[in-house]
């Protein structure tokens, strides 16, 4: 129905990348960072070892690429504690910038 997708249109922001406008179904949505898939990235592989699945190649690609450039490492804490400290972080500067706005 044209006027359907009329209404939809004028409903939504265009999206705009150079302005990091990308439009409302991406206005409620949790961004994870590096630390976070790492771990999430080590729990399915160990997993899939478990289950004697062979990991894909993607898979390990993807892998290689948030460690990387993942750079919440340290030596002392295990990586779910890395995460948790971010999320900390993360929920800090998301209520700080609300009483800023």
């Amino acid at each position: 129905d044209a006027a359907a997708e009329t209404a939809t249109a004028a409903n939504t922001a265009p999206e705009n990348a150079a302005t990091l406008s990308f439009g409302s179904e991406f206005d409620n949505i949790h961004i994870l960072s590096n630390a976070q898939v790492a771990v999430f990235l080590q729990v399915s592989a160990r997993s899939a070892v478990h289950r004697d699945e062979e990991l894909h190649t993607v898979y390990r690609k993807t892998q290689k690429y948030v460690e990387r450039f993942n750079t919440m490492n340290n030596p002392e804490k295990d990586h779910q504690e890395l995460v948790n400290e971010l999320e900390n972080l993360q929920e800090a500067l998301t209520t700080f910038r609300k009483e800023t706005d």
